[in-house]
């Protein structure tokens, strides 16, 4: 079985695909339990940071993202990023896409960190009680 992630990881994953993404709150984008895949327009995609530039940007930016709101600052994690050695390049380019979040998108994030949290881990089946007469 696949680790879950947290909520507050599910909730900036799914931020970082919309701000990557050009996608906007009434888009609908779920991301799963393991972090590793979401839902978007009725398909099952898996994020492939190792094989898609788009996705390790996506990944990169949800990593950032909750780190930002633990405290650090753009600048900081930043000089972070290019000190890791993903490359100055890389590195603007997630500055520029958390920079460019506004205040109340920081709010939804915390918003749908919270609604991640309802999220109650069981499994969604269907009753397989009888009811009625057969």
């Amino acid at each position: 079985m696949p680790a879950q992630v947290t909520p507050e990881d599910r909730a900036c994953i799914q931020f970082a695909l919309f701000v990557t993404i050009g996608l906007g709150p009434e888009d609908d984008i779920i991301v799963a339990r393991d972090g590793q895949h979401y839902f978007w327009e009725a398909e099952l995609v898996k994020l492939e940071p190792s094989g898609s530039p788009q996705d390790a940007v996506v990944v990169t930016l949800a990593q950032m993202m909750k780190l930002h709101l633990h405290g650090f600052g753009f600048a900081e994690l930043r000089d972070d990023l290019v000190r890791s050695g993903v490359g100055e390049q890389f590195a603007k380019r997630v500055h520029d896409h958390l920079e460019s979040v506004s205040v109340e998108e920081w709010e939804r994030l915390r918003e749908r960190i919270v609604w991640y949290s309802d999220d109650n881990v069981a499994p969604i089946i269907g009753s397989t009680k009888v009811k009625g007469e057969s």
